[in-house]
């Protein structure tokens, strides 16, 4: 009878304990949805590096195609309170668990984040390797020249989680070497990656490669640019310790932060100004220190992406460099500045005048396509740009 009393007792004790949980939870939920409620909304995310999600405008015609609830549901995950805490701590629960792979990226060795490589875009890929074959027709007098950057993922192999599958970004470069016409040089400079792999040449927390790594790549690709008489020393500058970049944001995963470093040539005397489509003053240098105030250290390379940048400098050689670009050649062009007259940057994401009348006002004598696998792969814009649409 006493053993029956107690295990009453116990039953009863077990209700009062989950049903003070439950309250306990429901208040938690409670508390927070309030919380988010109270907060001012938040405009961007500096962990994540994007634009948040506003509340979305009720209509009739928004509730019948469900894109109000969607929005809502976009609105709510944005901007609910502690949203960069709790993404923080899923991180951490998922590498207790084991998990090596994030929204789309590897966390390697050496706390090194490289972006999965992303699949061809057939259609635009195509697309883009027929424009760019109908611009070298309609400019064969032109030197032309293609430079694409395999990923870290590709390049840092050894880096990678144990049997994580990396897209062979070899293949996609012989493919895009087979569809261009023969007068276009397609400068490969894996091999030359590959053999300075440990030398830092990639951020650990962002997507792109460092000075370093373009620095490596520039002298690969020199002579294939007809460039004579390359600076071999560099004074090295380091203008931030502190970067976070792309990946960090991505994934949530903050534990490495990366170095930022401009290289100056030495011996080298050539002046110049650059100019771009947001701004109208003209200023003696690439750099933009203010965007070492930011979250996106990588900007200070120019200020970040411009639909056209053009850059004079006082060398009278006469060669003037048109180069298509993505986010890659912005810490790569400071090395091609000396050798040059005037270099033009286009990027076709942003930029809608008309291609061949500013090649012939110009006078460009050299061009040069240079983005990341990635971004080749997958870009919608560049075709449009090179056919004058």
């Amino acid at each position: 009878m006493e053993i029956k009393r107690t295990k009453e007792r116990r039953r009863k004790e077990n209700r009062k304990l989950y049903l003070h949980m439950a309250y306990c939870f429901a208040g938690m939920v409670l508390l927070l949805l309030a919380a988010s409620i109270i907060q001012p909304d938040r405009k961007i995310s500096e962990e994540e590096n994007r634009v948040l999600a506003e509340f979305p405008k009720p209509g009739l015609e928004s509730l019948k195609n469900k894109d109000f609830m969607i929005g809502l549901e976009n609105y709510a995950s944005d901007q609910f309170v502690l949203r960069d805490a709790w993404i923080s701590l899923k991180v951490q629960c998922d590498l207790l668990a084991g998990k090596r792979e994030f929204n789309g990226v590897y966390l390697g060795k050496k706390k090194y984040l490289m972006q999965i490589p992303a699949e061809m875009d057939e259609k635009n890929t195509k697309e883009n390797l027929e424009a760019i074959n109908q611009f070298y027709q309609r400019n064969s007098e032109l030197k032309v020249n293609m430079l694409i950057v395999p990923n870290a993922a590709y390049i840092m192999k050894d880096y990678l989680p144990i049997g994580a599958p990396v897209r062979d970004q070899k293949e996609d470069m012989e493919y895009i070497k087979k569809q261009l016409s023969d007068g276009i040089r397609y400068i490969d400079v894996t091999e030359t990656l590959q053999q300075h792999a440990k030398e830092g040449i990639y951020y650990k927390t962002d997507h792109h490669w460092t000075t370093r790594g373009a620095a490596y790549g520039f002298n690969a690709a020199a002579m294939a640019l007809d460039i004579q008489g390359v600076a071999t020393e560099y004074k090295i500058h380091t203008v931030a310790t502190d970067f976070s970049g792309t990946l960090a944001s991505r994934t949530g995963y903050h534990k490495a932060v990366d170095t930022v470093e401009v290289y100056e040539p030495e011996n080298v005397e050539v002046q110049y100004l650059v100019s771009d489509s947001d701004n109208e003053e003209k200023r003696p240098t690439v750099y933009d220190r203010a965007a070492l105030e930011g979250k996106d250290k990588y900007q200070v390379f120019f200020g970040g992406n411009h639909a056209m940048v053009d850059i004079m400098t006082t060398n009278d050689k006469g060669r003037k460099l048109l180069i298509f670009k993505d986010s890659y050649a912005n810490c790569f062009v400071p090395f091609l500045i000396p050798y040059y007259t005037e270099v033009v940057m286009i990027d076709p994401r942003y930029y809608y005048d008309n291609i061949q009348t500013m090649v012939v006002n110009k006078g460009i004598t050299d061009v040069l396509f240079l983005y990341n696998m990635d971004t080749f792969l997958s870009d919608n814009s560049l075709a449009d740009v090179l056919m004058g649409e």
